[in-house]
This record gives C-alpha cells, structure tokens and sequence, in this order.
C-alpha cells in the first residue's frame, strides 16, 4: 500500500461521464481520493452520502472529492445520480482494478478496492485512512486532516 510522504501514481480512468481524470489533474492542489468497494452497496452508499453532505465544507478548503471502483461508468452515472453526489466517481473497470493494485487496495479474492482513502496536496500523500469492507470511513477524521493541512 502506498504511504504517507509518496507520490501519487501515474494513472488515467473515466468518471461517471466518460471523461479522463488522470493523475497530473489530481497532483494540483488537495484532493481526497476514496476507493470502495462496490456501487449501490449500504456502507459505499452511506460514506459517499456523508461526503456528498460534507461537500461544501471540502469545496471551501479548496478539497476536490474522487471516488474510485471497479465499477463501470455507466454504473457510476447512474449511481451519482440517485444519490445526487455533487463529485466524481472514477472507472477503475479495465483493466480490471490496476489502478487500485498499483495503490496496494485491490482485494484480489473479491475482485474490488479495499475501504482505503488518501488525501493529497499537489500530488504528495498526506494522510491515508482505511477501515475494514463493512466499516465506513470517518469524515470527522478527513475534516481533521483537511484541517491540519
């Protein structure tokens, strides 16, 4: 798994409409980049629900959100969609979860990204959270990283 202190990877995935997102567009300024699991899951649903909510509270520090799974994109339009998320969500479908391997967060014997999220500032790893598959992540945790940025 990569570490605090480490550069972020070079990749290049679709979001929810079709359009790049690589890794030089997130090496600008801070991003909170969230791997999960699966899409249209009750604990993937609940977190990305808390950071939609939490949104504004990121926008003003100047923290953009990606979600990252190895969901299609078609998926992941539909599923921004019925949650109303106001961020990206990130394709990492094929190949099927490199990007996540390349991060050290793919569970091999599920086939989808470990609960593992990293905070970055202009491409430097900051802090990295993670908790167990059925265990969501606490916001009030990025709030104190955002904050001690």
């Amino acid at each position: 798994m990569i570490q605090t202190g480490s550069r972020l990877f070079d990749f290049s995935l679709q979001n929810q409409y079709g359009e790049s997102v690589t890794s030089t567009g997130l090496s600008e300024g801070r991003v909170l980049v969230v791997f999960y699991p699966w899409a249209f899951s009750r604990v993937c649903g609940s977190e990305l629900e808390a950071l939609n909510e939490s949104y504004e509270y990121f926008a003003k520090r100047k923290v953009r959100i990606v979600g990252i799974s190895v969901d299609h994109k078609f998926t992941l339009r539909s599923y921004a969609e019925s949650l109303g998320l106001k961020f990206e969500l990130l394709a990492d479908f094929w190949p099927h979860g490199d990007v996540g391997r390349q991060a050290g967060v793919f569970d091999e014997q599920q086939g989808v990204a470990t609960r593992v999220s990293l905070l970055l500032e202009d491409g430097v790893i900051r802090s990295v959270f993670h908790s167990a598959m059925t265990e969501a992540r606490s916001i009030e945790g990025y709030k104190h990283a955002v904050n001690m940025l």
